[in-house]
């Protein structure tokens, strides 16, 4: 009965020990698993540069073309019109301020003066100018007028011509004509007097007539010199000549 007792007291205690040991082991199990954590200090790293020397930008051109986008159009809303009221749109339009009045029109260009155009001598209106002489040699018995018609080429270089008559205005109204030309030429008074002058026709009538004289050269009755005015003294008595001539070229 002793030896029972003892058996089972050690069985009991070798048990505690074993619970007490199970005890220890986990609670040194749980100290070693959750061990207090240490704060560690971490350096942000640097970067590291590496010269390179001598270094060349190299452009490789790309082969493809890049493509640009289009830009889509936008469509345009176009508002609807409101309708307003009869009377409010009067209104509105007798409340809107008058529109500015339209910009005045431009000037107009300014034209550039005419070009003076040169200067042409007019041509005569007749083929034959005149010259005249008056001498006071003439007599009572007679109006006495000579003339030469010619054709001048040159200085010294000339032709007689023919055809022509020598028409004067005689202050009492009648008209008279000269004989016709001729080809040659004479003298109309003496040579060396003072008073001489070729001539290839003359003018002669009774008595002699003072007064105002209008001369013009005809062919044929058709006026070709322009007309002239002589007036023959009463005293001295006078005599007249005429050289009518028109300029041309040698044949």
């Amino acid at each position: 009965m002793e030896t029972s007792f003892k058996t089972k007291s050690a069985l009991l205690w070798a048990a505690m020990v074993c619970v007490g040991l199970n005890l220890g082991c986990s609670l040194g199990a749980l100290v070693v698993q959750a061990p207090t954590p240490t704060p560690t200090r971490h350096k942000t790293p640097q970067a590291t540069y590496t010269f390179t020397p001598n270094w060349t930008a190299t452009f490789t051109p790309s082969a493809t073309p890049t493509e640009t986008s289009t830009p889509t159009e936008t469509p345009t809303l176009t508002p609807t019109p409101t309708e307003t009221p009869e009377g409010e749109e009067e209104q509105a339009q007798a409340e809107a301020p008058a529109p500015p009045p339209p910009p005045p029109p431009p000037p107009p260009p300014e034209e550039a003066p005419p070009t003076e155009e040169p200067t042409v001598a007019p041509e005569p209106e007749f083929p034959f100018q005149v010259n005249y002489f008056v001498h006071d040699t003439g007599s009572p018995g007679e109006t006495r007028m000579t003339a030469w018609i010619r054709r001048d080429f040159k200085p010294g270089i000339f032709k007689t011509l023919d055809g022509f008559q020598v028409k004067a205005l005689a202050p009492d109204g009648n008209a008279y004509l000269s004989e016709i030309s001729g080809p040659g030429a004479g003298d109309s008074t003496v040579k060396g007097t003072g008073d001489n002058h070729n001539m290839n026709t003359k003018l002669e009538f009774q008595p002699y007539t003072p007064g105002l004289y209008k001369i013009t050269l005809v062919e044929g009755g058709v006026q070709v010199s322009p007309e002239i005015e002589i007036t023959l003294s009463e005293d001295p008595m006078q005599y007249v000549h005429f050289d009518f001539f028109e300029q041309g070229s040698e044949e």
